[in-house]
């Protein structure tokens, strides 16, 4: 999708990078842009494969408004409710800041590359196999082995 306000090109561009889906975002991010990227994330979302992540890449941004950081806040609600880690990428000092004023860096950690938000981490589920197995010899309060 491509909305030019201003006469400043705004783009946001969906890739699949083996299980993980990524969102490419390049321009201004404000009250008249948002609404493609909410559509994107909402898409990515529902294509996202568990464990991988669904990363927001804003290295392309010139400039992040509230509207941003709210449709963050939303998809990261959304992704959680998913079992998706919502990942941000951000590397210039006009989007982070925004990101740590809010407090949202608090929720989603920004990531400063596309390489380290694509690694996944998996992390086994409450009750799965990945529990120690308890040793079959108990000692006794005497200290020996039955």
């Amino acid at each position: 999708m491509r909305t030019e306000p201003f006469g400043r090109p705004f783009r946001v561009e969906r890739h699949v990078h083996g299980y993980a889906v990524v969102v490419r975002v390049a321009g201004e991010v404000d009250a008249l842009t948002v609404r493609e990227l909410a559509q994107e994330i909402a898409v990515s979302l529902a294509l996202a494969t568990p464990p991988a992540p669904v990363v927001v890449d804003l290295t392309g941004v010139d400039f992040f408004a509230a509207a941003g950081l709210n449709e963050l806040h939303r998809g990261h609600r959304a992704a959680l409710a998913a079992g998706v880690q919502l990942r941000v990428v951000a590397a210039h000092r006009h989007v982070l800041r925004p990101l740590e004023i809010s407090g949202l860096a608090r929720e989603i950690a920004p990531c400063a590359t596309l390489a380290e938000a694509l690694i996944v981490n998996f992390r086994p589920r409450a009750g799965s196999f990945t529990t120690p197995v308890r040793s079959l010899t108990t000692v006794h309060a005497e200290g020996r082995a039955r």
